[in-house]
């Protein structure tokens, strides 16, 4: 491998450019030495352990033969894609060991994990990763059970002799999307407690996943804390409310917010599922008014046309953009995603229909309206 006569700030140029291209990066690797580091940085930039694919201790294995490029790693990724009983059985020893030689990293994303899943030295590695005052971004889906205790195990500091005292790391985007909903209390305790290595009050973005009123005082508690800094929102609404209850979510402490997405917003007859744009007319008017929202991105999961269609003679489309255009002065952008419970074209057809013409105070101001209608899979409400 020759020596490149370019200057190499040009070689990181060009490297960067093709950043989201494997294959373009492997060929720049192979070029010549001047070329290999910058190539690198960017192949190993991101790096998953998938626990039970056979790949996955060919990687670690690969990066501890040559450990200099543990450095360029900056986001890593565990989890179990398809068969935990699987990931449970592997040796776990060598992704283990190259997780604890990760000290640059910026972001964690753990999913669909559970104690039992993995080995006494992967569970210590992860702890030690997680206390990097270097982490930025935190990801937990935790999709098999609700399994807590995996964060009071791994994001408590300060409980082992051979923890070092560190700094706490200020967190500026945290996902937390939980299996069983009503639990949100014991993770917020965790990340507001003394025990935390995790600094809050600087998250911009805040994604949860399908909400329970019994999350109201955890979640309104969590916002509080977040306060100005946050930026981006986004959350489930719950499907299922007991009659007469609604969730009461409070932003009047997160004035900055410029990105609002609310997820499963359901429309439908079964007496489980609340009347979801009732919800939302709600939720959207008590937003005060000094609020800074640019874009709000709505997912609207129809299991009834005929629902769906006395939703709309309501007006409560209409209310809700009256709403909108009256009281959010910065909103520029307005995204609908209608998920359908049917497969008749026609239908699909109706629905954008209706919902392009709800919207003519948003369109007056200007405001960008984008629908999109798609099938609705194998839902079930129980």
């Amino acid at each position: 491998m020759g020596a490149s006569r370019l200057p190499q700030e040009l070689i990181d140029a060009i490297t960067d450019d093709l950043h989201e291209d494997y294959d373009a990066l492997l060929a720049c690797s192979l070029v010549c030495r001047s070329w290999l580091p910058s190539s690198q940085r960017l192949l190993f930039r991101a790096v998953t352990f998938v626990l039970e694919e056979d790949r996955c201790n060919k990687l670690a294995q690969a990066l501890l033969d040559s450990p200099h490029l543990a450095n360029y790693i900056r986001e890593l990724e565990v989890c179990v894609r398809a068969d935990f009983w699987q990931a449970r059985e592997r040796d776990q020893s060598l992704p283990a060991a190259v997780i604890r030689k990760l000290n640059r990293l910026r972001s964690i994303h753990l999913s669909e994990l559970e104690m039992d899943h993995l080995t006494v030295d992967l569970r210590q590695s992860l702890r030690w990763v997680l206390l990097l005052p270097s982490l930025t971004s935190l990801t937990f889906r935790l999709g098999y059970s609700n399994d807590a205790h995996i964060l009071q195990h791994l994001l408590t500091r300060g409980n082992q002799e051979d923890d070092e005292p560190r700094e706490r790391s200020n967190l500026s985007h945290l996902d937390l999307e939980l299996a069983a909903e009503g639990n949100l209390d014991l993770y917020v305790d965790w990340f507001l407690g003394p025990q935390s290595p995790f600094e809050i009050s600087h998250i911009q973005n805040l994604c949860l996943g399908l909400l329970d009123k019994k999350d109201e005082k955890a979640l309104n508690r969590l916002f509080r804390t977040i306060g100005g800094s946050l930026k981006e929102v986004e959350f489930g609404v719950p499907c299922r409310l007991d009659p007469g209850l609604t969730l009461d979510i409070k932003l009047e402490h997160n004035s900055n917010i410029r990105f609002l997405t609310l997820t499963n917003i359901s429309i439908g007859k079964l007496p489980a599922v609340t009347l979801g744009p009732a919800w939302l007319l709600g939720f959207l008017s008590n937003i005060h008014a000094s609020n800074k929202i640019e874009q709000i991105f709505l997912e609207v999961m129809i299991f009834d046309i005929d629902t769906f269609r006395e939703v709309c003679s309501a007006d409560v489309w209409v209310q809700v953009d009256c709403i909108l255009a009256k009281k959010f002065l910065k909103l520029e952008g307005l995204g609908l995603d209608l998920l359908v419970s049917s497969t008749d074209l026609e239908v699909y057809s109706e629905i954008e229909d209706i919902i392009f013409d709800e919207f003519p105070l948003l369109a007056e101001r200007g405001v960008d309206v984008n629908v999109w209608c798609d099938g609705l899979s194998s839902v079930l409400l129980t």
